[in-house]
């Protein structure tokens, strides 16, 4: 198979999204390969959705990784795709981009660094990308990425791999300011794994002309990015949404089209009756 879309999931819920993006996938697509990667069970009316359902590998006995961004450098290495788009699961698509394919053609590895507001503006709120501001890091997104299975990819992602499983001592040079952390119940800080800041440490290193095309993109629903006032945590609290039943996507009085990255649960929750209804 030479191309298709591949999601990584780790916990029921996020199975559960990746189900949702494939049968978006599925109703929309040209190219309409995808396959998952979990070790988590993929309910029986999904599976014939996927060309593969790929174990994760190389998990150990006592690694408390498994539901963390350290397993995500391992999509170059199970992929079963020539070229592969990377997703989160968290995403749908609602018109058919197969057309970019041949903008990918292009790259040997692909990041996105442009993304809209359901508005259809661009982002320009730093609300959630301060680490990449204040530390000049490449301010792109890996939500939606893409790879050619070459040599040249193949460096990138052992570049990655290495940021992923020694991301303290990465930080510690590269995110010197609003650097991701929680503190624990014990009061013990730690820091956090971004896989964004990630991909943004790994090309510093990596021999790439060019690594994004201004025509691919995604609308970004995290909250605070959307210009709306007195909007909450969750956007699906305060922006009225409506799906019909030939799965159009309406939020506000705004139409949707292209990828949608919906972010909350609770979306996944209230339109898959109506994919499953037009895909299995």
């Amino acid at each position: 198979m030479k191309q298709g879309y591949l999601m990584i999931a780790s916990g029921k819920e996020y199975v559960k999204q990746a189900c949702l993006c494939a049968m978006s996938i599925k109703a929309t697509q040209e190219i309409k390969n995808v396959s998952i990667v979990t070790l988590d069970e993929v309910p029986k009316k999904y599976k014939k959705l996927f060309d593969k359902i790929i174990d994760i590998p190389w998990i150990v006995d006592g690694d408390d990784t498994y539901y963390l961004t350290e397993q995500r450098w391992k999509a170059f290495h199970v992929s079963p795709y020539d070229e592969t788009v990377v997703l989160d699961t968290d995403m749908i698509f609602l018109d058919d981009v197969s057309r970019w394919w041949k903008i990918l053609n292009d790259f040997d590895v692909f990041l996105t660094t442009k993304v809209f507001t359901y508005r259809n503006q661009p982002v320009t709120s730093d609300f959630y990308r301060k680490a990449f501001i204040e530390n000049k890091l490449p301010n792109l997104y890996c939500a939606f990425h893409f790879f050619k299975k070459n040599d040249k990819a193949l460096n990138y992602y052992y570049k990655l791999e290495q940021i992923c499983n020694n991301h303290n001592d990465y930080y510690k040079k590269f995110v010197t300011k609003s650097r991701p952390q929680v503190t624990n119940a014990k009061g013990k800080t730690f820091i956090l794994s971004s896989m964004d800041v990630n991909h943004a440490i790994a090309t510093l290193h990596g021999d790439f002309e060019q690594l994004s095309h201004d025509a691919i993109y995604f609308t970004h629903m995290k909250s605070k990015v959307q210009n709306v006032k007195d909007i909450g945590e969750k956007w699906t609290d305060t922006i009225p949404y409506y799906m019909t039943d030939d799965l159009k996507l309406k939020i506000g009085n705004y139409n949707q089209h292209g990828v949608f990255h919906y972010t909350e649960k609770s979306f996944c929750d209230s339109v898959i009756k109506k994919y499953e209804g037009k895909v299995l």
